[in-house]
């Protein structure tokens, strides 16, 4: 009786020591992944008005927006091979070096007033590649550093902080901006850059689901794996489901509310101030939608609800463009920004319990493909519609909003949809987490 006693509470001391170290590394995580999104944030902010001093040419802003944004359409679906072939923190670590080391760079060019337009096309087209590789690593890592049960509220807490960072890192940026000097600038946010690598160094990895990186495959390359990564998608008939998903609501309601949204303010003769507080609006949202998924465990058992929140989506863009009393459309908006994150921190979880370790890197990245490397396409495909005058910005939000709506809550009368948490990992974990002692 008495050496059973001391058995359970040596099984309780490791059980504590472990998730003591599990939680150190998430932290870890969590506090390092903040940096790098404040860092990015600011960047994109502080790059605009660069490129505006320097050229004082809005079509030269374009192009390096562009440039920017291009290559995660291109190397974001390639990336997931690297991640499923190397270790995840590692290319983390790569890649955060690699962006403080240009802004070093930059800061040494500005400093000496030697900068060029070409040059700074170089460097937002190798921030756009190096993006293209850390985001979905990024979110392809988590399982390596909590225990699945655990996956639902880990997401959750990165998910939120980098939405709080949408909304810091502009602010921070123009607190930035009121220094004399760009060179300062662009080494302050390389610092960002610099503190999110010492502090990810410090994660360690699950032992029982450490990366073992593969080796050779001889006639199997690139190619090969990412095809295979596609396929695995279209044989998990809910991945599928979910992929097109992501891929409608990036292509139909990142174009109308980044791109119809200004003109749409402009319209109703309101002010760039009211237009930052519709985007303000977004960013408070989707945070507040992502403390409310970590309170709830990420919706566990309660994913019936997702067709719904995410026709959210749509609908809070749909209601914003009828409202004429400008306070209206920041609540609506904000509508949207609650269901982007209800919507996409469970789906998130769902993927990373589901698929194959194997597959992860892969899966993740068509994930952030579909939801995030589309859309400049989006903004592209949006701004030709307002161009050529097919519709009015307020039309094209609401035709918009309302394609993301039906879709989405189309999707409950998808058999595999609604039976997605009767999935054998799923269900696992779930009991993984009930007490054994």
């Amino acid at each position: 009786m008495n050496g059973s006693l001391w058995c359970r509470l040596f099984l309780r001391f490791v059980r504590a020591f472990r998730a003591f170290h599990t939680f150190r590394s998430f932290l870890f995580l969590w506090i390092g992944s903040f940096f790098a999104s404040l860092a990015d944030s600011a960047y994109y902010v502080v790059l605009a008005w660069f490129v505006l001093r320097l050229s004082h040419s809005a079509a030269d802003l374009g192009t390096t927006l562009l440039l920017a944004s291009l290559p995660r359409l291109v190397f974001m679906a390639m990336g997931g091979v690297i991640i499923d072939r190397f270790n995840p923190k590692i290319i983390l670590l790569v890649s955060l070096l690699l962006r403080a080391g240009i802004l070093l760079g930059v800061s040494q060019l500005a400093g000496m007033g030697s900068f060029t337009m070409i040059l700074l096309y170089i460097v937002a087209f190798l921030f756009g590649v190096i993006d293209a590789f850390y985001w979905p690593t990024q979110n392809a890592m988590v399982p390596f550093v909590v225990e699945p049960v655990e996956l639902g509220r880990a997401n959750a807490m990165i998910q939120t902080s980098q939405q709080f960072s949408v909304v810091v890192g502009p602010l921070s940026a123009g607190l930035l901006l009121r220094m004399p000097h760009f060179s300062v600038i662009f080494m302050v946010i390389a610092s960002l850059y610099i503190m999110s690598f010492a502090v990810i160094a410090m994660v360690r990895l699950i032992s029982s689901r450490s990366f073992e990186p593969k080796k050779d495959e001889g006639m199997k390359g690139l190619w090969v794996n990412l095809v295979e990564g596609i396929r695995y998608v279209f044989r998990i008939r809910v991945l599928l489901f979910l992929m097109l998903a992501s891929m409608l609501i990036n292509l139909f309601f990142m174009g109308p509310a980044n791109i119809g949204l200004p003109s749409f303010v402009q319209d109703h003769g309101w002010s760039g101030t009211i237009y930052g507080d519709f985007e303000s609006a977004l960013g408070l949202g989707a945070v507040l939608g992502g403390i409310f998924v970590g309170l709830f465990n990420g919706l566990r058992g309660h994913f019936r609800w997702l067709a719904l929140a995410a026709s959210g989506i749509g609908m809070g863009l749909c209601a914003t463009s009828l409202v004429h009393q400008w306070f209206l459309g920041i609540v609506f908006m904000g509508v949207s920004g609650i269901a982007i994150s209800v919507t996409d921190i469970p789906i998130i979880t769902y993927v990373q319990t589901i698929v194959d370790q194997a597959m992860l890197g892969r899966v993740m990245s068509l994930l952030s493909l579909m939801s995030v490397g589309l859309t400049p396409l989006s903004y592209a495909l949006s701004a030709l519609v307002l161009n050529a005058h097919l519709l009015q910005p307020a039309q094209l939000m609401f035709v918009g909003g309302m394609i993301v709506t039906i879709f989405c809550a189309a999707l409950i009368f998808q058999r595999d949809f609604r039976l997605m948490e009767q999935h054998p990992r799923w269900k696992q974990q779930i009991k993984s987490a009930e007490p054994s002692l």
